[in-house]
Parts: structure tokens; C-alpha cells; sequence
């Protein structure tokens, strides 16, 4: 029985936050590709793994950290399929308007952290629906629809190991981190969603959970589990007492910075903090629990 063997993206410069994940057999497969400004260390663990062909390359969902190489790879291995759920396909076909939408998040650091995004023909991808396998020979990866986090997010339950890579489904835990912060970036993130979909992997019976940021949770699959529902729901809390006071992202996201430094972020090392930023902010996070919470409110009234 073998696991998948984790490379490092190393995005943004950095070790054990963002990875992506090699299954080696019958049909080689990449689950996972990091941004296109980080793809020469992922080319450069392919080397190492002495892979010359891909068959497939897999994205969770189509957030630049998690597939913005992916055109990129498709070119250097034009005998890969990409696979991607069915709502994410178009924006890697034609990722305009992706790029777009993380530019009014990232500004003007887009290039410098993402590297841009290659289109892929419309024909080399495949698209796949809840439950659907990918067949690797002696495995499958079996697509689990986990929305929330994104509209268009699979875990991958890996049949031979039992392992399920969870993408951002339960948020982010950088190596070497023994915490949970969620990750809920505008404009589709929704709570009640996120809290169905971690359920959801709860009950697959899984051996183990491995995040892309970052690896194999340090705790059991029902602990990883109730840990991130209990984050997203404190940092739910955390907002919406904010929010009484101001409607201001910038002093709401001051208030909760504050909540979860005193809860426990405030034992990280600078450094590890300034990891934990780089998978998912502060602001970021604190952005889409407002997004959510003025949506319901409009649905309310």
C-alpha cells in the first residue's frame, strides 16, 4: 500500500504550506498543481519522483493556489488529461475572468504571487461529477462534492490508502501547525455549506485527512473534523460580534486578528504566522464570513 507522495510547491518562498500530491502506478496522476509563479519546484519534485509522463492532473477546485499551474503543466506534459469539477471547467478554459476576480482581492501583488494563468483546450479536460472514480490502474480517486469553501470544490478518497485529500474543505493547517483556521474567501463562501461538507467527509470513513495546506492532519479524521467545524464557527461568532459594531472589513478584521490571537494564534512564532497569512488571511477570511453574513441578511428581509 502506498501513499501519494507530497511535493512541495514552496509557494510564495515558503516550506509546508501548499502542496500537491503524486500518486506513481499504472497511471501517473498529480492531485493538485500550486500556483504557476511556484511550478518549477512542482517540476522540479516531478524530476526528483523521476516522472517523465502524466496522465492526469487533478484540482480540487480552481483557486489560483490549488490549479493556477495547471495550464502550465498541461504543456509540459501534453498527454495529461486535466480534471476539474464541472462549474470550474470554463475558467480554466478561458480563466479571464478568474484572474479578474482574484485581482480585486490581491491587487496589485497579483503576479508576484500567482505568475499569471495559462488557458487549457477545452479538449483536454475532463470533467467529473460527485462519487465519479478516476481509474489509476490499481486505485481509484473517488470525486466527493464538498461546496462551501467553493461552489465547485471535490475531495478525492483515494481507495487504496483510504487517505482523503480535502483540498480547503477543512481549511488550512500548515506543517508544523497544530491549528486549524478556515479558509472562506469571497464571494461563495457559506457557512452552513461548509459545515454540511466536513460532515460529509466525516462519515466516509476515511483512515486519514490530508490538507493542501498542508499534508496529513496531525489528529484523527474525526478530530480534524470537529476542529474545523469548531474554528469556523468561532471565527463565525467572532465576525458577527464585529459586525454589531461595524461594518468596516478593515476594523472588523482588526477586532477578529485580536479574538484569534488571544484564543490561540497568539502562540505562533512570527514566522508561522506569516505562513498562516499566506494560506489564507485575516482579512481574506474576515471579507468572505461578511459577504455571507450581508447575503443572508438581504435573503431575511
Amino acid at each position: 500500500m502506498s501513499e501519494p507522495q507530497i511535493i512541495d510547491t514552496k509557494m510564495h518562498g515558503l516550506d509546508g504550506i501548499t502542496g500537491a500530491f503524486l500518486f506513481k502506478g499504472e497511471r501517473t496522476a498529480l492531485v493538485e498543481t500550486g500556483p504557476k509563479s511556484s511550478v518549477n519546484n512542482v517540476m522540479a519534485g516531478l524530476e526528483s519522483a523521476a516522472v517523465d509522463r502524466l496522465d492526469l492532473l487533478i484540482v480540487t477546485h480552481i483557486h489560483l493556489d490549488h490549479a493556477g499551474a495547471a495550464g502550465t503543466l498541461a504543456r509540459k506534459f501534453p498527454e495529461a488529461t486535466v480534471v476539474v469539477h464541472p462549474v470550474g471547467a470554463p475558467h480554466l478554459i478561458d480563466p479571464a475572468k478568474l484572474w479578474a476576480s482574484a485581482t480585486r482581492i490581491y491587487g496589485d501583488d497579483m503576479e508576484r504571487f500567482w505568475g499569471g494563468i495559462d488557458p487549457i483546450p477545452p479538449d483536454r479536460i475532463r470533467t467529473i461529477a460527485d462519487g465519479e472514480a478516476i481509474d489509476l490502474g490499481s486505485r481509484t480517486l473517488t470525486a466527493i462534492e464538498t461546496p462551501g469553501h467553493a461552489g465547485h470544490h471535490h475531495a478525492y478518497l483515494d481507495s487504496e490508502t483510504g487517505i482523503v485529500l480535502v483540498g480547503d474543505a477543512l481549511g488550512v493547517s500548515p506543517r508544523g501547525i497544530a491549528a486549524f483556521r478556515p479558509a472562506t474567501p469571497p464571494p461563495e463562501f457559506n457557512l452552513e455549506t461548509c459545515l454540511a461538507s466536513i460532515e460529509k467527509i466525516r462519515r466516509l470513513g476515511a483512515a486519514a485527512i490530508w490538507m493542501t495546506h498542508f499534508g496529513p492532519a496531525c489528529v484523527s479524521v474525526d478530530d480534524a473534523c470537529t476542529q474545523a467545524k469548531e474554528a469556523l464557527q468561532e471565527w463565525a461568532r467572532w465576525v458577527e460580534s464585529a459586525r454589531t459594531s461595524s461594518r468596516d472589513l478593515d476594523e472588523v478584521t482588526d477586532a477578529v486578528r485580536a479574538a484569534a490571537r488571544e484564543a490561540s494564534e497568539g502562540k505562533l512564532t512570527a514566522q508561522d504566522a506569516d505562513r498562516m497569512e499566506m494560506t489564507t488571511s485575516y482579512r481574506m477570511n474576515v471579507s468572505g464570513y461578511m459577504r455571507y453574513f450581508d447575503k443572508r441578511e438581504k435573503a431575511a428581509s
